[in-house]
């Protein structure tokens, strides 16, 4: 019998995740396979976690990962996590994972999810605070790659800036979306022309994924769809020029 503890991990939309010691358990997929070459290929980064392998609990297979040690941003994201500094620290930490990760944009099965073109990079596919671990309030960290694909830069950016920014009525007005909305592109290193029509296009993803896949049940409960067609009309009107 095992003394180590077992803590299931709050925060997770889908699946439920352990933690055993310094490492967490998640149940496998099709996928895992290609997204555990990703975290090998994104290891010496630091900035993703480490697989262990893969072992059966009770008849089910789980992978086992290193835990990253630090605050997940979970929403409402704390005002110390709505920083320039930290808009300007995440920007540059995801183009690190995806300069890191264009050694794989050959690899086109064996995701979750088929490729969005043009292929330029591995995207996380759901890069946003809740996926992100900080320490001292900075960006250190990123875990949940389940939903790895092949696809263009835009495609994680805009979802990122779409949260981070963020590109929401609820958060400050439009001139200064705008100014942090270019603060994060200026610091991944690209202009930001085109970013509202790849938010458009990533809020509308993520409106037919919650329609469409069973496993989404609970956001559909709660009505995240309703939430997210509210932004887009927010965006359009004030982010496509």
């Amino acid at each position: 019998m095992s003394c180590v503890e077992e803590e299931v991990l709050t925060g997770g939309g889908l699946n439920e995740v352990v933690r055993v010691g310094s490492t967490v358990r998640r149940p496998t997929g099709p996928w895992t396979p290609t997204v555990h070459r990703l975290l090998e290929h994104l290891a010496p980064l630091g900035l993703s976690p480490v697989v262990h392998g893969v072992v059966e609990v009770g008849g089910e297979r789980k992978e086992v990962l290193s835990y990253l040690e630090g605050e997940v941003g979970h929403p409402p994201l704390r005002e110390e996590l709505r920083s320039d500094e930290v808009l300007v620290a995440v920007a540059r930490m995801v183009r690190r994972l995806h300069d890191a990760s264009v050694g794989l944009v050959g690899v086109r099965e064996g995701w979750q999810f088929p490729a969005v073109e043009p292929v330029e990079v591995i995207c996380h596919n759901d890069l946003a605070p809740y996926n992100m671990v900080f320490r001292d309030g900075m960006p250190v960290g990123v875990f949940d790659f389940d939903g790895a694909r092949p696809g263009p830069r835009w495609w994680d950016l805009a979802y990122t800036a779409y949260c981070l920014v963020p590109f929401s009525p609820e958060f400050g007005g439009v001139e200064e979306q705008w100014r942090r909305a270019r603060l994060f592109c200026a610091a991944y290193g690209v202009g930001v022309e085109g970013l509202g029509r790849w938010v458009l296009a990533r809020l509308e993803d993520m409106v037919g994924m919650i329609r469409d896949r069973p496993e989404f049940w609970r956001q559909r409960e709660e009505g995240h769809e309703v939430y997210y067609l509210g932004h887009v009309e927010y965006v359009k009107d004030n982010f496509l020029g």
